[in-house]
């Protein structure tokens, strides 16, 4: 039976999330030929090939590449949360900690909750807002740490956690036909959907009108279920079970929004610090999954 170097697992992955030697080389302060070299070495141990690149540019992963990526992410995080389990201060204190708004907060629910079971003393004060509004209490010391959306890395402070795809999702009873203003079901001005929704319109000479605003995920998903209108929303976002009964218009395509958190370093207590550890290993591989699995509504 085979035994994974858990340092090549890391170069791995890094190729794969980065699609690139030199990012991957870049997020683990490695050179590109480092990089070249663990990957060619992993793949000797393996026998098999898992990235397809050609002179030195990386086209993708192969059908063994796209197997072990799931399995590397999982080893990955057991060895970290082992070390931390094992190698962890007896943390105590409150730490305020802001969710956006527009995001769905069924894994991160799991993952805090995972968090204080693991450290009883610490108290956590979560704030809910948008994206904008925790980046200006960040400024203003009012919270410790925030989780933020945001189209570009405007944030110095900002650490990228994962990327989210933005996909159009309307219910098949929408009473909407192509040439109509675009009905648009939301988040107000302050959301990077929206700065991606409205970005995407514009560019492509669309007009629209919003038809339902709401600073919440489940608000905006219910408008969209119900019919009332058409959304920009995260692939992995979706739930499962409404995916086969909706439908992507012909409309222009949105491209990405980072996920980042965001802490001043002159507030990153030793218990700040661990919840900030604590998230980003728990949500490192989100934006590849499906996170939220309950319709509630059928669309």
């Amino acid at each position: 039976m085979k035994s994974f170097d858990i340092d090549l697992l890391r170069v791995f992955v890094a190729i794969a999330e980065e699609t690139s030697f030199t990012g991957a080389g870049q997020r683990l302060y490695r050179t590109q030929s480092t990089v070249s070299l663990q990957l060619k070495r992993l793949e000797q141990q393996l026998n098999k090939r898992l990235v397809r690149r050609v002179q030195g540019r990386v086209l993708g992963l192969t059908n063994a590449g796209e197997t072990l990526l799931d399995h590397a992410l999982r080893i990955i995080r057991a060895n970290d949360e082992a070390a931390v389990a094992l190698d962890s201060p007896e943390l105590a204190g409150i730490v305020r900690l802001g969710l956006p708004d527009e995001s769905a907060h069924s894994e991160i629910s799991q993952a805090l909750a995972a968090f204080r079971l693991r450290y009883p003393l610490v108290r956590l004060e979560v704030t809910c807002r948008l994206s904008n509004e925790l980046n200006d209490l960040i400024n203003h010391g009012r919270i410790d740490l925030a989780l933020i959306n945001q189209c570009d890395p405007v944030a110095v402070l900002a650490e990228r956690l994962y990327t989210e795809r933005l996909t159009w999702v309307a219910s098949k009873s929408l009473p909407w036909m192509p040439g109509q203003p675009i009905p648009l079901a939301g988040f107000p001005p302050g959301c990077a959907y929206r700065t991606r929704t409205l970005s995407a319109l514009e560019g492509a000479g669309m007009k629209w009108v919003d038809v339902y605003t709401s600073t919440s995920y489940y608000g905006v998903w219910a408008a969209v279920a119900s019919g009332l209108g058409l959304a920009a929303l995260p692939m992995a976002a979706v739930p499962q079970r409404a995916s086969g009964s909706t439908y992507q218009p012909e409309l222009p395509e949105l491209g990405d929004v980072d996920v980042a958190i965001v802490c001043d370093p002159a507030r990153e207590t030793e218990t700040v610090r661990c919840l900030r550890e604590h998230i980003r290993r728990q949500l490192s591989d989100r934006g590849s999954r499906r996170i939220f699995e309950d319709a509630g509504t059928n669309v």
